[in-house]
């Protein structure tokens, strides 16, 4: 049969299909006052005009996947509803369920995966992530099983080590094999301060550290400053638990090599491009969200994401990047008085009843005394897991933690910054510390170029 053969030498391939989903944090509306979220802000820049590229938005306080919880419901208007949700999360598979059925419907072979997230949305968009690499993705013209899918995943995901675990393999191995197909790796994982609220899943912290997504290309975006409890961040590089050294991250799972592990044959490791950064300020002052400032502080972190996701060629709408701030680094550089500002804005405290939110700020103080499991540090710098009341004490970092240069900038420019886990200060008496208890100490560049500059602190034998 003789090859046909183009006559205009057009290439009629057609473009790669992208699909993005950003998810949003528990307690964050859809609004356009100022305190939206860089979640919202980046679903706003995308591009939305490529007939190639399907969007996906979700808020974390819906039920996601049902028209009926967009409608009045009296009871979950309550702020008290809406604080106990944040703090328990307890809708959280039909988040993930939601965006996974919106990628089985739309994920055709060959599309590129991005996935954003902040807060409890952040552990949502890893977990489903998660779900991808050891699960696969249903056909669309069974949506009816994902029930199951989801069921032989959490079953794995959280078995214990032994024969639980070996049963729930078998199990996932069943559904995927039957029901669903690789759809290759997430290309790119851009997360803002994720955190497990999540009841049923919260109780073995170990279990998030046993099974983790496996992206092409992962950016985490982490607060030094958040207190709460309940906001334990849920690390991709977390500290070694009583002196146990911390896990590399090579994956080895069905998105990478389907056929070979559904085979049982060997297959090779994948490491992927993780960077998990530190950032100043609170929770929100990573992922956006605190009302009423001109100028924000999560500006930082929001640059830097939007920067590294076009890096990973993700394309965004010009005229809405220059509006929200933003840049593109592959023609143009950052605006110096944008950065410098966000460097100086005004960092918040959770745990403070200076911002105007004084129910919720009872509530998460009542949390603090609570015998949550939490990580604990101790003066050799090893760390444990307690249930000691935390106290609104900051949450502690890796000994090797990358730390935003903006961090850095801030340290110089404002005397009162004394973030007692970068080793400036005393637990609970920052504040009261005089300059010379406030020793900024020796630090080590590890990588620079425009807003990708990170700092780690040297111990005091500068070694």
């Amino acid at each position: 049969m003789s090859k046909e053969i183009d006559p205009c030498g057009c290439n009629d391939t057609e473009p790669t299909r992208e699909l993005v989903l950003c998810f949003d944090g528990t307690g964050n509306t859809f609004r356009a006052d100022g305190s939206e979220t860089n979640i919202l802000k980046i679903f706003r820049m995308l591009d939305r005009t490529k007939d190639n590229r399907y969007c996906y938005y979700q808020r974390t306080d819906v039920t996601a996947g049902s028209f009926a919880s967009l409608a009045y419901q009296p009871f979950t208007n309550l702020p008290t509803k809406r604080i106990v949700d944040q703090a328990l999360a307890t809708s959280f598979n039909e988040h993930v369920i939601s965006g996974y059925r919106f990628l089985a419907r739309r994920w055709v072979p060959g599309s590129r995966i991005y996935l954003f997230g902040f807060s409890r949305g952040a552990y949502t968009a890893r977990f489903l992530n998660e779900m991808l690499d050891y699960a696969g993705l249903i056909s669309a013209d069974n949506e009816e099983t994902i029930p199951f899918v989801w069921e032989a995943f959490i079953r794995y995901k959280f078995a214990d080590a032994g024969k639980e675990r070996d049963d729930a393999e078998a199990s996932l191995r069943l559904s995927r094999e039957t029901m669903c197909r690789s759809p290759g790796l997430v290309h790119f994982l851009g997360l803002f301060d994720t955190v497990n609220s999540v009841a049923e899943f919260n109780r073995d912290v170990s279990k998030d550290n046993d099974i983790q997504p496996s992206p092409k290309i992962m950016r985490h975006a982490v607060s030094i400053d958040e207190k709460r409890i309940k906001f334990q961040p849920v690390l991709f590089d977390p500290p070694p638990i009583g002196g146990m050294k911390a896990r590399t991250h090579h994956v080895s799972t069905w998105a990478a090599n389907g056929e070979a592990i559904i085979s049982g044959l060997p297959h090779p490791v994948v490491k992927g491009d993780f960077e998990e950064v530190y950032f100043a300020g609170d929770h929100s002052d990573v992922g956006g969200g605190w009302p009423s400032l001109k100028t924000k502080a999560s500006q930082i972190p929001l640059m830097w994401m939007v920067q590294e996701a076009i890096m990973a060629d993700l394309t965004f709408d010009p005229i809405q990047l220059k509006k929200h701030g933003c840049f593109d680094p592959r023609i143009e550089d950052y605006d110096p008085d944008i950065v410098q500002a966000a460097e100086q804005a005004e960092i918040h405290d959770s745990l403070g009843y200076d911002f105007g939110r004084g129910l919720e700020v009872l509530f998460w103080r009542m949390m603090e005394y609570m015998p949550f499991k939490r990580p604990k540090v101790s003066p050799d710098g090893e760390v444990h897991e307690t249930r000691w009341h935390g106290r609104g004490f900051r949450r502690p970092l890796p000994p090797a933690a990358k730390i935003h240069s903006s961090v850095l900038h801030r340290l110089h420019y404002d005397p009162e910054y004394k973030p007692y886990n970068l080793g400036m200060g005393n637990k609970g008496t920052a504040k009261e510390q005089d300059d010379e208890q406030r020793e900024i100490g020796q630090w080590r560049r590890i990588a620079h170029g425009k807003l990708c500059e990170y700092w780690v602190k040297l111990p005091r034998n500068g070694k």
